[in-house]
């Protein structure tokens, strides 16, 4: 019996999401409770307000490979994304692995705050690793995710040193919160003490979600907070650069 899982929705052609046009497989939900999050659909695993739906990893290999042909010409493939690809870790090791055997590269997007047992099921089938740090400093990062830093830099460090293909460093870059100095080189220097780490990309912060929590209804603290400047990512990135990681923004 396949397995199942609650999938958000399935993007086809995203160029944002990995090389080449890529498919991505948005997952529900997410054990961090971050402030700013622009996809608040996608926080409880369950099916709420007509998002999401119940899909077997069959049914999903099988919309998947309707665009291979698509990731062969442009160098692209598959993403699975969240809410929190580890949260459904069965789930998506299944989509992976036969995405593999297709010869489909795959990536992930996660926040890496999972158990490393877990993590370790889906390493033999990623290509490459998309891992948030969003704060530094752990008391900072508990104040606006709901937890700690702590699980989620130990299992950065701990995927570095035996996986074997590319881990790109995403951050987030919210105003009130990590879009200053101290935060940049405090992440250039975690960076610098990994192995394998390929780039750093910065994710300014963006209001598209603003709509989504009203039909939610759910309050939101980040209404009155706007898009970083070109100036404020510049310098943020400048830091990073200096400390010999590629940046992309």
């Amino acid at each position: 019996m396949s397995e199942r899982g609650t999938v958000l929705r399935i993007e086809k052609t995203s160029i944002h999401d990995g090389d080449g046009l890529r498919t991505v497989v948005f997952l529900k939900g997410c054990p961090l409770k971050c402030k700013w999050c622009s996809t608040p659909e996608s926080q409880c695993v369950d099916i709420e307000h007509s998002y999401g739906n119940i899909m077997t990893a069959d049914e999903v290999i099988k919309e998947i490979s309707k665009d291979e042909i698509f990731y062969f010409h442009s160098g692209g493939g598959i993403t699975i994304s969240g809410g929190e690809p580890l949260l459904q870790t069965d789930f998506t090791s299944k989509i992976l692995q036969e995405s593999k055997i297709r010869g489909i590269n795959t990536a992930i997007e996660t926040s890496m705050f999972g158990n490393f047992s877990d993590i370790k099921k889906l390493l033999p089938h990623l290509d490459t690793i998309y891992a948030d740090i969003k704060h530094i400093n752990s008391d900072i990062h508990k104040e606006f995710t709901a937890s700690g830093n702590e699980l989620i830099l130990d299992n950065i460090k701990s995927v570095s040193e035996i996986f074997n293909g590319n881990i790109i460093i995403r951050v987030p870059l919210i105003p009130t919160f990590n879009l200053n100095i101290e935060n940049a080189k405090g992440i250039a220097k975690f960076c610098n003490e990994l192995n394998k780490i390929s780039m750093i990309e910065l994710l300014p912060y963006h209001r598209l979600g603003v709509d989504t929590y009203r039909k939610l209804g759910l309050g939101y603290d980040f209404f009155d907070v706007k898009t970083p400047s070109c100036q404020e990512v510049e310098e943020f990135a400048n830091i990073i650069t200096k400390s010999g990681f590629k940046v992309l923004f």
